[in-house]
């Protein structure tokens, strides 16, 4: 897990640099779903680095402000599903 902050496409690309050094495959990104805060502005960077890209599995998951504890359980399962290839649970 990599916590990363700022709209500025060099850290999507930076990142990218960081998972092709490490082999790494698998992004999920996880940010607020208010398209007005720089969290999500920071996403849009990822987003374009990584969707279809043929090297990678990219998914960007959208949370609110406030996540339930059901939210957040299926967020973290999402997560896992994703990066170690363990079924998606669905709600």
């Amino acid at each position: 897990m990599v916590r990363i902050a700022g709209s500025y496409l060099g850290f999507a690309l930076t990142f990218k640099a960081v998972a092709d050094h490490y082999g790494w495959k698998h992004i999920v990104l996880l940010s607020n779903d208010d398209t007005t805060k720089i969290c999500w502005y920071g996403s849009k960077s990822f987003d374009e680095v990584f969707t279809n890209n043929e090297n990678y599995t990219f998914t960007w998951l959208r949370v609110g402000s406030d996540p339930s504890d059901k939210q957040i359980d299926y967020i973290l399962r999402e997560i896992r599903s994703q990066t170690r290839g363990i079924l998606t649970f669905t709600y």
